[in-house]
């Protein structure tokens, strides 16, 4: 079974490293590639990715329309896995997350799984919150909406699947993991994993977890219940 590994970065010299370094130290009988998009930066972002060239088979895209869904989109196009994960460049993956995020492919009638994300680099009761409140978000999501969302940090689906749906929507900066899960739940069930977190930076809480969380629910009802066009704010 072929996997790839779609990682999208904009100006991530600080936290790229650490990424690669959790994939160097995956611990799987699968063969897999991992693909950077970078996605115009200004930094030195390219330069880290490239030393890893040696360390993981590797390919560095650059996309340059700015944007979550186009480097998401142009990842995902360029991806030669019939199974393709998707993370952040701002998370560590635990060293079983390959192992076991493509075993679940074993079974057929699974198409596209979605886990969760853990932080520990805030104030202690940032991180407790946080780490208590996330996978409990994702199953309150599922009873309002039918189905789990697909975290663009950590989730993964077939590649033939996610053809079928459309893949990302290009011209979204914002939410485009929750848009392209809606096209997913309706072609198949989307599975939830609730004991493989990966930890993720919890850079946009370091004003508080009410400012951080607050863009999110801001653009989600903007977007999916005012059709209003959104951009998130850049974090970095």
């Amino acid at each position: 079974m072929k996997v790839s590994v779609v990682i999208p970065a904009y100006n991530e010299e600080k936290y790229i490293g650490r990424c690669l370094d959790s994939l160097v130290a995956q611990k799987t009988k699968y063969e897999f590639e991992v693909i950077v998009v970078d996605n115009n930066s200004e930094d030195n972002t390219n330069e880290i990715v490239l030393k890893y060239k040696d360390k993981l088979d590797l390919d560095l895209i650059i996309e340059k329309k700015l944007g979550r869904g186009s480097a998401r989109n142009t990842g995902f196009k360029n991806s030669k896995g019939d199974i393709v994960l998707s993370t952040d460049a701002d998370t560590i993956v635990p060293f079983n997350w390959i192992e076991r995020m493509v075993g679940f492919f074993d079974n057929q009638d699974i198409a596209a799984v979605s886990g969760t994300c853990k932080i520990n680099d805030c104030v202690w009761y940032i991180n407790y919150f946080f780490n208590i409140i996330q996978p409990i978000g994702m199953r309150l999501y599922r009873i309002f909406f039918g189905s789990f969302w697909l975290s663009g940090f950590n989730f993964g689906v077939r590649k033939k699947t996610y053809l079928e749906s459309g893949g990302f929507d290009r011209q979204l900066n914002g939410l485009e993991d929750i848009d392209l899960s809606f096209k997913i739940a309706k072609l198949t069930k989307i599975k939830f994993i609730s004991d493989l977190p990966v930890l993720f930076s919890g850079r946009r809480f370091k004003t508080g977890f009410i400012n951080g969380i607050n863009p999110y629910f801001k653009t989600f009802f903007n977007y999916f219940y005012f059709k209003r066009n959104i951009y998130f704010e850049d974090i970095r």
